[in-house]
């Protein structure tokens, strides 16, 4: 007997391949990205099972769609084991819950990285950033009118803050000065931040009683860096606690806000503050 050709043993392949003849893979996806595809894809199959089992009419009447769909669906979670068959319905196992979770998770992130992405464009390449950051953030663009309004947020928390962090660049709005001074002085607010060089040496020019009474008597303290990528501000009240991204443009003019007051958000601009902190100095009378 003569060996099949090339075209015999692809013809041979195709009828025994499930994967063509019927639609759809007789075995678990073999990747990742597989996994990510097929949740993707059955996440409204997903969400029709998460507050109850049901059947297949059931599927097909709230998924609008055609029984074989509705099969396909079935077979690709069940070798994944998202869903389970019971006496005739079907259920999400706690793999699937914890996909479809994931799954919208990773969908509202993406959709935060979106909504900043013309923003993060200013954003120098290698500055700290995170998704975290982004997940569940407000991003605000400033009006042409009024640049400096998205900081009055913070001016605002400050009254009633407990402790303020910040990395700054430039003063921004005058009544953050103020309150800082009215919490530090008059009250018993808790705070430090890291500016750049070329700030420190305005603030000791343009408000040295400032300095003395905040910075030296007040013990907020002051560390200079040469040059920060963007703007950042921690401010912790008795009630919660939210992070400040300011990106600004080369000529230190604010582009716009990202705010957020997320756990995960905080945590990453705590480590951020640090990274800053650890590379300043703390800032002396003299400069």
């Amino acid at each position: 007997m003569e060996p099949a050709t090339d075209d015999e043993i692809r013809t041979i392949k195709v009828y025994f391949n499930p994967a063509i003849t019927f639609g759809v893979p007789m075995r678990p996806p073999s990747s990742t990205l597989d996994v990510l595809q097929t949740v993707t894809r059955r996440r409204p199959l997903l969400e029709a099972l998460e507050s109850e089992p049901r059947d297949k009419q059931a599927l097909c009447e709230s998924l609008e769609c055609s029984r074989s769909t509705v099969d396909r669906g079935i077979r690709e979670l069940e070798w994944l084991q998202f869903l389970r068959r019971d006496e005739g319905t079907y259920r999400l196992t706690v793999a699937g819950r914890l996909a479809l979770a994931e799954q919208r998770r990773s969908a509202e992130t993406l959709e935060s990285i979106g909504d900043a992405s013309e923003l993060l464009a200013d954003v120098p390449r290698g500055a700290p950033m995170s998704a975290a950051l982004l997940a569940g953030a407000r991003t605000i663009e400033p009006p042409s009118h009024a640049p400096a309004k998205p900081l009055q947020a913070i001016v605002d928390l400050v009254s009633s803050a407990e402790r303020v962090r910040g990395v700054s660049a430039a003063e921004r709005v005058p009544q953050l000065r103020t309150q800082l001074y009215d919490s530090v002085v008059d009250g018993d607010l808790e705070g430090e931040a890291v500016v750049t060089a070329e700030f420190a040496r305005f603030i000791r020019e343009e408000y040295p009683d400032w300095v003395t009474d905040v910075v030296i008597d007040g013990g907020f303290d002051l560390h200079v860096i040469d040059s920060v990528p963007y703007e950042l501000a921690l401010v912790e009240t008795p009630s919660e606690s939210r992070v400040f991204v300011f990106v600004h443009d080369e000529s230190t003019a604010i582009r716009g806000l990202i705010e957020n007051e997320t756990p995960e958000a905080f945590e990453w601009g705590e480590r951020v503050y640090r990274e800053f902190r650890d590379a300043s100095t703390p800032l002396s009378p003299s400069m």
